[in-house]
This record gives C-alpha cells, sequence and structure tokens, in this order.
C-alpha cells in the first residue's frame, strides 16, 4: 500500500490533485494498492471527492479515521429531519430559513441549492442575538461538527462528532499574551483511550501511525508514504514513530533561481524536506534534466532520485478518434492554468494586440481559477488594452478535454514549471502549444517545431510573432496536431507505470529488509 498525502483536496484543483488522482487511477489500473490521504477537515469533502471519481475505499481523511466515518452509509436531512418549535415565526430567506420567538432570532437554517434543499448547517442564537453555535451537516447526513462562539464572535471550541453522536475530536482554540493562537487537539476514547496534541502536525504525526499500522486499510503487503504537499506534511512523515519507507514527490521547480541550481535558495514549498534529505528513501523529480539538477546538489546525501512525470496520458484518450483539424475553431487560443503571477498570462495578453493585427478573428479563452484575485490585474490588463472582444476569463473547469479539442492552439507564458500536466493533455488531444523554455517541462513536452514552440521567457515580441507564425500557417499547424496526437504516447499508462514500478520495488525491498 503507497499513501499519497496531500494536506487537502477541494472542488478547484490544482496540478497537484490532478496529478494525485491521474496516479491513483494508474496504480488501480494496475491493481497496486494505492489511497490518497488528506488532514483537513470539510463538511463538503465526500461531494468533492465524489466529484472526482474518487471512491471511498480509495480515499482516507483524518476527521473521517478518528470520527469512524471513512465510510459512511448516506442519509439525507431536510428541513423535515429538523425539530422545530411550531409556536416559532419562520422567514425565508432564499433558500434558508429564519426562526424567531417573541421577535428574536434563535434559529437560522441554512440550506443547500439542490433539489432536495438539504440541510448544510444550524446556527443557534441567544436572546441578545449573539451566535451561540454552529451545527454543521456532513454531506454525507450526520452532525460532524459543533462550533461554540464567545461574545467577540471567535469559536472557541469544535467538537467532532461520531455519526452516532459521540464526541471524537474535540479542537480548543486559545490565544497567548501576544493574541496570537493556540490550538490544542483532545481525541477522546480511541481504542480506549484519551489523548491530546498541540496543533495539527502532532495530531497529523499520531494520525499516519495509526493509519500504517492498521491491517484494515493497508492490507497484508509492505506499506509506503508518498508526500505530495511536503511544506504541509513533511513535518508529520519524518517524526513517525513506524518507520516505514518515505518518498518525497517535487511538483514544481525546487529552487527559486533555476540559472544557479547549486546554490540558489529553495522553493518554500520543498525547502524544508530537502533541508532534510538523509531522513527520505526517495526523492521524486518530474523531468530528466530535474532529476539531473537534484542529483548534482543532494545527491551526495546519499538519498535516490527517481523521475516520474506527473501527467499520465490514459489509454481512453490515447485510443479515442482525433478531431479532424478543420473542426477545430479557426484561430482559437486557450490557456488552461491558474491565474497567478508565475504563469504569466499579462504576457499573452500584453503580445495580444500585435497577434490581432495580424489574425484579427484570434480569440483568447483564459480558464482556471485565480490565485489572490489575480484576475482582477488581468481584467483590467484587458479592459485597458481595449481587449475585451476577444479575450476570454472562462474560469475553472473539469473539461478540459473538450476545451482542448475545440481549440487550434495552447499558449503557456510562464516563467517556471514542473512539469505541466496542461501542456501534457493538450498533446494528448491534438493541440499544439507554444510555451516557454523554461525549467522544468515545456522542453520535454513540447518537441519544438514538430508539435509546438519554445519561446524565449519575457520576449513579448517573440511570443506574439510565434502565436502569428502557427495562426496563419493552418497546414503546419494541422501538422503539429498529428504530431502532437502521437508524441503524447510518450506519456501513456505503460510508459509512466514502468517508471513507477521502480519505487514499488524499493518500497518492498525496504520493508522486506526490516
Amino acid at each position: 500500500m503507497l499513501f499519497f498525502l496531500n494536506d487537502n483536496i477541494q472542488e478547484n484543483k490544482s496540478g497537484i490533485e490532478h496529478a494525485q488522482i491521474q496516479r491513483l487511477n494508474l496504480f488501480n489500473r494496475y491493481h497496486e494498492p494505492a489511497k490518497i490521504v488528506t488532514r483537513q477537515y470539510s463538511n463538503e469533502l465526500h461531494l468533492v471527492t465524489k466529484h472526482a471519481r474518487i471512491v471511498d475505499k480509495d480515499f482516507v481523511n483524518l476527521f473521517d479515521y478518528f470520527q469512524d466515518a471513512v465510510t459512511v452509509q448516506h442519509k439525507d436531512i431536510t428541513i423535515r429531519d429538523i425539530l422545530i418549535d411550531p409556536h416559532w415565526q419562520r422567514k425565508t430567506d432564499g433558500n434558508n430559513y429564519g426562526y424567531y420567538r417573541n421577535g428574536k432570532q434563535i434559529l437560522y437554517i441554512r440550506r443547500r441549492n439542490d433539489a432536495d434543499k438539504h440541510i448544510i448547517n444550524l446556527q443557534y442564537f441567544d436572546h441578545f442575538g449573539k451566535l451561540l453555535k454552529v451545527s454543521w451537516y456532513d454531506v454525507r447526513g450526520f452532525i460532524s461538527v459543533e462550533q461554540l462562539y464567545d461574545w467577540q464572535g471567535k469559536i472557541t471550541t469544535e467538537n467532532y462528532l461520531r455519526p452516532n453522536g459521540q464526541l471524537a475530536i474535540q479542537l480548543s482554540h486559545q490565544y497567548d499574551k501576544r493574541n496570537r493562537e493556540i490550538q490544542t487537539y483532545h481525541l477522546f476514547d480511541y481504542h480506549g483511550q484519551d489523548y491530546q496534541f498541540v496543533g495539527l502536525d502532532e495530531l497529523t504525526r499520531f494520525f499516519l501511525d495509526e493509519l500504517v499500522s492498521d491491517r484494515e486499510i493497508c492490507g497484508d503487503g509492505p506499506v509506503g508514504i508518498l508526500v505530495d504537499r511536503v511544506y504541509e506534511e513533511g513535518w508529520a512523515v519524518l517524526h513517525m514513530k513506524h518507520r516505514v519507507p518515505r518518498y518525497m514527490q517535487l511538483h514544481n521547480d525546487h529552487v527559486n533561481h533555476n540559472e544557479d541550481i547549486m546554490h540558489s535558495t529553495l522553493n518554500y514549498n520543498y525547502e524544508w524536506g530537502l533541508r532534510h534529505t538523509k531522513d527520505w528513501d526517495g526523492i521524486i523529480a518530474l523531468t530528466p534534466q530535474q532529476q539531473d539538477d537534484v542529483k548534482a546538489r543532494f545527491g551526495k546525501e546519499g538519498v535516490k532520485i527517481f523521475r516520474v512525470p506527473s501527467a499520465i496520458v490514459s489509454d481512453e484518450v490515447i485510443n479515442a478518434p482525433h478531431v479532424p483539424f478543420k473542426k477545430r475553431k479557426l484561430h482559437q487560443v486557450v490557456t488552461v492554468a491558474r491565474l497567478s503571477p508565475e504563469k504569466q498570462q499579462e504576457h499573452l495578453i500584453a503580445a495580444w494586440p500585435q497577434i490581432l493585427k495580424a489574425v484579427p478573428d484570434a480569440q483568447l479563452d483564459l480558464w482556471g481559477y485565480a490565485n489572490d484575485n489575480y484576475d482582477q490585474k488581468l481584467k483590467k490588463q484587458v479592459k485597458e488594452l481595449g481587449l475585451e472582444g476577444s479575450v476570454h476569463f472562462c474560469g475553472y473547469t473539469t473539461a478540459v478535454g473538450e476545451v482542448d479539442d475545440q481549440a487550434q492552439l495552447m499558449v503557456l507564458p510562464t516563467r517556471v514549471e514542473g512539469l505541466s500536466i496542461a501542456l501534457v493533455e493538450a498533446g494528448a488531444h491534438g493541440l499544439p502549444a507554444i510555451a516557454n523554455d523554461v525549467k522544468y517541462g515545456p522542453s520535454d513536452v513540447i518537441i519544438d517545431k514538430r508539435d509546438g514552440l519554445l519561446t524565449n521567457n519575457g520576449d513579448i515580441d517573440g511570443l506574439a510573432k510565434a502565436v502569428i507564425s502557427l495562426l496563419t500557417d493552418q497546414d503546419r499547424l494541422a501538422q503539429m496536431s498529428a504530431n502532437a496526437y502521437e508524441d503524447s504516447k510518450r506519456y501513456s499508462e505503460p510508459s509512466v507505470m514502468k517508471l513507477w514500478q521502480k519505487i514499488i520495488d524499493d518500497m518492498n525491498e525496504r520493508e522486506a529488509g526490516k
């Protein structure tokens, strides 16, 4: 069993979550036991996993584990299931209801915007109108947490409940003399004992020790851990009492200045993990170039440096009928990436006026969710350049394949990459791509002048010329589309599984040698 550790999983997923899900599907196809593991609480967690097609048997969450709720039979909870005094006055607020006694609100019921209007939470107030408690329903139909509030409106205590209503975990929010929050977790009646932990990291460490020892979840075979979020999970893993094989996955550039890979400061996401290189059984890079760079700087520590791409092209995609190039939307350009400074969508927007002069009917669709309201900066840029008619912000989508099937060109003007799942997915759907030739990824995915073009980072004019050169040469673009379909087979399931097998073999050997 190989556990893939993440901090959380949300509806809008980053490349790390997409990589985990693809990897899980790959392991399932090859009958290699694996599960995704997260530690953050969310009452909607199992709605998110359902939408991501992650079944409960392939997933474990820390709170679910201690609440005895890893698998729970679904129950519909609607307004009919809530006991309400018939003498209370009810006022409608959209999907929600407020209940009043003697003109004072004492209860507010928040409901989902679905067909049955399932209950989200119950909010209780005192006779002064102050919020006292919020009871949150897990989407599977039981009260999973009760939050208690003080007079200042701050949460003081959170009680996490088992489906039978028993208290499993109590989280206390306290503050020191400098008003810094101290979180204390109390675990109740876990195998007949109570435990206390200061902070989520300590609780996570205990959880992982219990998880790798739980044969009902792990099965009888070897057990290992693969950490996809080292910044969040690294400390807990390296402080576990049970020593199992542990591997650190790099998903991005591991240094901040890749022109000096031997001396640059480290990417904060991996700094702590790389400062403890000797404590890992393996580090997994995404590309051959990154593998070489990691070996050059950290190989002397004796840790194994593996290489596995984060992107996988499924057999279904490879065997799907190719989209005839003439059926694609003429001069349609797309970018699929988080709207974030490092992705540099502003460079493509800056180049767009030049592109429109040469290709007046060109359209640009920007797909992806925004980090820190970065979309507002980009929208302002579009407005200032008068590009509202040809540049469109499309938001997050799970239907990336449909986007790729309709467009003629993908452009990714990023300044830093790990591998770029988006580029691999584009190629698998016959979509030629233009990307900056930066570490790491674009030059591994794009074969320059065969299935796309590599550009120089920061060269706005060069980026514009590259886009124009392809949009104005439809025959060349069509040939690149055909080549992209073929070249994407480098990331086929068998090809990627061969690389994962090296890590699985290493895990098995280490466990056998105990």
